[in-house]
C-alpha cells in the first residue's frame, strides 16, 4: 500500500529522494524622494559614458531563459578549439553594430553579441540581414545560430546562419522541467543524469516527468540534485537525453 501511495504522489527510490508535486517631532521634515532611473535608463547610462555596465547587466534575470534557447555560452564557444566550422546557437545582447554594404550593393553587418561571460563578432550576411535588418540596434537581445570560424588572424567569430529575437519578457522561474520516456528511466541513464545534474550544482528544483501512453508521472528530484541553469547545462542534458527534453 505505500509503495503504491509513493508511487500515486510521484515518488521514486530511484533517484533516491523523490518527491511529487515613538515620540513627537520638535522639527517637521519634508521627505524628498529623488527616484530611481529605471535599469534600462540607467545602464544605457552607464554604457554611454563609461562604455561598460557597472551596476547591473541587463541580461541578469533572463539567463535561464536564455539559456534554454541556446546551446552554449559565448565563453564556452571561445575556448573550444574543436568548434571550428560546427554550427553553433549562441544568445545575448547586441552592443555594436557595422552595417554594411557588399560591392553589388547588398546590406549586411557585423554585430557585437555579448553574454555575461564574454562577447563575440556576429557577421550577418544579405541572405540572413534582410529580414532582421531593423532589429539589430544596440541592447538588443538575439539568438543566433551559425557557423563558427576560427582563424589566427580574426580569432573566433560567427557567421550567422539565422538571427532570432526571443521573448523573455517572462523569465523562466520554477523549477526545471525535463521530459523522458518512461521506458529509458533506467539505471544507467539515471547514473548518467545524475552525473550532469551534479555538475551543476545550484539552487533550482528539477522536475522530471516521465511519459508513457497517455499518462505522465512527474517526479521531483532530491534536493542533493538542485541545479544552476546555464547554457552549459542545457547542452550536456539535450546531449544525453535528446533535443526536446527541456520542451
Amino acid at each position: 500500500v505505500d509503495i503504491k501511495r509513493a508511487e500515486a504522489i510521484g515518488q521514486f527510490d530511484l533517484f533516491g529522494g523523490l518527491e511529487a508535486q515613538g515620540d513627537s517631532a520638535l522639527v517637521a521634515q519634508a521627505e524628498i524622494s529623488l527616484g530611481e532611473w529605471e535599469k534600462s535608463v540607467l545602464l544605457a547610462h552607464e554604457r554611454e559614458m563609461l562604455g561598460l555596465y557597472v551596476s547591473d547587466h541587463p541580461l541578469h534575470g533572463a539567463e535561464r531563459a536564455l539559456a534554454q534557447l541556446t546551446d552554449r555560452s559565448i565563453a564556452a564557444l571561445l575556448n573550444d578549439e574543436r568548434a571550428d566550422s560546427t554550427v553553433a546557437t549562441i544568445g545575448g545582447l547586441i552592443t555594436s553594430v557595422q552595417r554594411k554594404t557588399t560591392k553589388q550593393g547588398s546590406s549586411w553587418a557585423i554585430i557585437t553579441l555579448e553574454d555575461l561571460e564574454g562577447s563575440v563578432e556576429i557577421m550577418v550576411f544579405p541572405q540572413t540581414y534582410l529580414p532582421v535588418s531593423t532589429s539589430l540596434v544596440e541592447d538588443v537581445v538575439v539568438v543566433v545560430r551559425g557557423r563558427v570560424d576560427r582563424s589566427d588572424d580574426d580569432g573566433v567569430r560567427v557567421v550567422a546562419l539565422d538571427v532570432t529575437l526571443p521573448d523573455l519578457s517572462e523569465a523562466a522561474s520554477g523549477p526545471m522541467r525535463l521530459t523522458m520516456p518512461a521506458t529509458r528511466c533506467i539505471p544507467p541513464l539515471v547514473d548518467k543524469l545524475k552525473e550532469v545534474l551534479g555538475g551543476h550544482p545550484g539552487t533550482t528544483e528539477v522536475h522530471l516527468h516521465l511519459t508513457g501512453g497517455v499518462s505522465t508521472t512527474v517526479l521531483r528530484l532530491d534536493d542533493k540534485l538542485r541545479v544552476t541553469p546555464s547554457s552549459s547545462l542545457y547542452g550536456d542534458l539535450k546531449a544525453l537525453l535528446g533535443p526536446t527534453c527541456l520542451n
